[in-house]
């Protein structure tokens, strides 16, 4: 599959750099096309939109500006962002070409995506997807059930007893409306509860 990537930005350099990490981190997976500041309103087919340091104003008229259905990856500041019906995802401007690359693929297949810095700015899905909000020690317990620990690893590493791991392990996949933690957490990458 070969995604093709709109690059928006007002600083050419960084746009360029951009188009080069996506060009060279995975040649065959991505077609990079920078677009100028105003040929975002009426873009080319395109699969995913990477936004370089927007700022308050610039953020807020992309937002608007992009279809809802087509992805878009705030790369950098890039202020506010507008709630959006699509994937949505927050990078740092130093993310190495690696990263990029992932978080475009991730955002290209329908998943909401973020680094550790961004994670809590993420704008969240419509209401819904989840029977009730997690907690922030569900939120915890969830990551570390993403990194694939088992209800005894995660009490230690958060120093409770396996027993309140079980349980809020429970609470987890209840919330999620999900038979085993794998679904739970496809589910949470998906709403953008936890990321790559």
């Amino acid at each position: 599959m070969r995604w093709r990537v709109g690059i928006i930005g007002w600083q050419r350099w960084a746009l360029q750099g951009v188009a080069q990490a996506l060009h060279g981190a995975s040649a065959p997976a991505f077609e990079p096309v920078v677009l100028e500041p105003g040929q975002f309103a009426d873009p080319p087919a395109l699969d995913v939109v990477v936004v370089v340091q927007a700022g308050n104003e610039r953020a807020a008229t992309i937002a608007r500006a992009v279809p809802q259905h087509l992805p878009i990856l705030w790369l950098g500041e890039t202020g506010e962002t507008a709630q959006r019906s699509g994937p949505t995802g927050r990078l740092e401007a130093e993310a190495d070409d690696e990263v990029l690359a992932a978080a475009v693929h991730a955002l290209a297949s329908g998943l909401y995506v973020c680094d550790a810095a961004h994670r809590r700015e993420l704008p969240l899905p419509a209401a819904g997807e989840l029977s009730e909000p997690l907690t922030p020690r569900e939120l915890e317990v969830l990551e570390l059930m993403a990194k694939g620990l088992a209800n005894r690893e995660i009490a230690s590493a958060l120093g409770i007893s396996s027993h309140t791991a079980k349980f809020h392990v429970a609470r987890i996949l209840e919330k999620a409306g999900a038979a085993t933690r794998t679904e739970a957490v496809h589910q949470a990458l998906r709403l953008g509860l936890i990321g790559l």
